[in-house]
């Protein structure tokens, strides 16, 4: 009885262990099979030799030749602006609507001019100054330079009535000497005779000494009259010099006030070209600063240009003349680009070249294009779709499945392949890194994904 227990409880576990094996193989299996559609899906292709055509691509924003910038030379405040960005306008088209007055340059020239006239009545006034100097001031001739051959002539009469008053004064001062000189011999022969006797000579009266006192009066009377000549007649010169220099500093502020008038744009500003516009920089109520360009028109018949910044390698597979393919062509329809100028690019010098291109056709400054430029085909070992083409900071690379075996079935993973892009063509590149050809490269996938990720391939 105990055996027959025993045998039965023996197949009992037999049983449960062959049940529980399978659930778990059944557990296993379903569990790999829901693991797997959780995995991100990826379409593949397979890297092999090709042939790419080697056209340089490029990207810019379309420029204007040259823009036609709006300014006015007065400060004026703005009562209404009629354009904005985009617009397209006629040569005297009215662009912005002012406020009337004066503008602040011309209040403040003549609030200037005004305190220039004052000055110069005052002066007149205060120095009591005679009319005719006023006149001459005010005729516009340099007073100076016509009177100079008068004033050294009274310069040379003050410098010989000088020179005469000096001579005569030295003579008197000869025979004063001399007659000293005969006093002082005589006392020295006359000895003790002469002691207690009064000595009359040095009081003595000397005729010719005498004479020339009374000459040297008459010179020195002559002298003062020649001097106050001169004085006087500089002092008007100097009076006109001044009154002239004030005279003519009004006539100049004038002479702004009224040029200030005249570049007057009045109450409207007007377009002077054809054109779009590109940038307005005013608003209504604003008060526009002199000689501050507020709007920008491109002018039509300046034509457009695009640049573009390509590498050394690239720019030797173009040249001057080639007419550039534009992508979306449909939407510019029958725009033309031609490469006119390769030049160096200041940002990358020894590394990098400008293309620029001739625009033509209708076209706005500001919007974006691309172009290709060159179509040499060449056959390369490493093709892969430009889909597949990934790039972070360290450089571009692409992702090619890896197969790894388990028990389960086999495991797929993405690997990373660091590469460097030789070509490019509108729907492939040739590569270069660590291939060996027949790889599969992910082009797609439904969830982002990185290197070292399980994967699964689509069906």
């Amino acid at each position: 009885m105990e055996e027959k227990q025993h045998i039965a409880r023996k197949k009992w576990v037999k049983r449960f262990a062959i049940v529980f094996f399978v659930v778990l193989l059944l557990l296993t299996f379903f569990s790999n099979t829901i693991m797997n559609h959780s995995l991100p899906q990826v379409a593949t292709q397979a890297i092999e030799s090709d042939s790419v055509s080697s056209k340089i691509r490029g990207t810019g924003t379309i420029e204007s030749g040259e823009a036609k910038e709006v300014a006015i030379s007065e400060s004026r405040e703005v009562e209404e602006v009629l354009v904005k960005a985009g617009d397209t306008v006629k040569k005297d088209d009215v662009l912005v609507k002012l406020k009337g007055g004066d503008s602040s340059e011309i209040t403040t020239a003549q609030a200037e001019l005004d305190n220039l006239k004052t000055a110069y009545r005052n002066s007149i006034l205060v120095n009591e100054t005679d009319q005719s100097l006023v006149n001459k001031a005010e005729s516009g001739k340099d007073y100076y330079e016509e009177n100079r051959a008068t004033l050294a002539a009274i310069s040379a009469k003050v410098k010989a009535a000088q020179d005469k008053v000096n001579n005569i004064q030295e003579q008197i001062n000869k025979l004063n000497a001399t007659s000293g000189q005969t006093s002082a011999d005589n006392a020295a022969g006359d000895g003790a005779d002469d002691m207690g006797m009064d000595d009359n000579s040095n009081n003595s009266s000397n005729p010719e000494i005498d004479k020339l006192n009374q000459s040297l009066e008459a010179a020195q009377k002559e002298l003062e009259t020649v001097t106050k000549e001169h004085t006087n007649y500089l002092a008007d010169i100097n009076t006109v010099n001044d009154l002239r220099s004030q005279y003519e500093a009004i006539k100049t502020a004038e002479q702004n006030i009224e040029k200030l008038k005249q570049n007057s744009v009045g109450n409207e500003i007007k377009s002077t070209v054809d054109g779009t516009i590109l940038t307005v920089d005013i608003k209504n109520g604003d008060t526009i600063s002199p000689d501050t360009p507020f709007i920008t028109i491109q002018n039509k018949d300046n034509g457009y240009s695009l640049t573009i910044s390509v590498t050394k390698d690239q720019v030797k597979k173009v040249k001057i003349g080639d007419e550039a393919t534009i992508s979306n062509s449909w939407y510019y329809g029958d725009v033309k680009a031609t490469l006119t100028t390769i030049k160096n690019d200041p940002a990358a010098p020894g590394k990098q070249k400008l293309l620029v291109l001739n625009i033509e056709g209708d076209v706005e400054a500001g919007s974006t294009m691309t172009v290709s430029l060159g179509d040499k085909s060449a056959t390369y070992d490493y093709v892969v779709p430009n889909s597949s083409i990934r790039e972070d900071n360290n450089g571009k690379f692409i992702l090619v499945v890896k197969e790894k075996s388990s028990p389960l079935g086999n495991r797929y993973v993405a690997k990373r392949i660091n590469v460097e892009v030789l070509v490019t063509d509108d729907s492939k590149s040739a590569v270069k890194g660590a291939l060996e050809g027949g790889e599969y490269v992910i082009t797609t996938s439904s969830k982002l994904i990185k290197a070292g990720d399980l994967i699964r391939l689509a069906d």
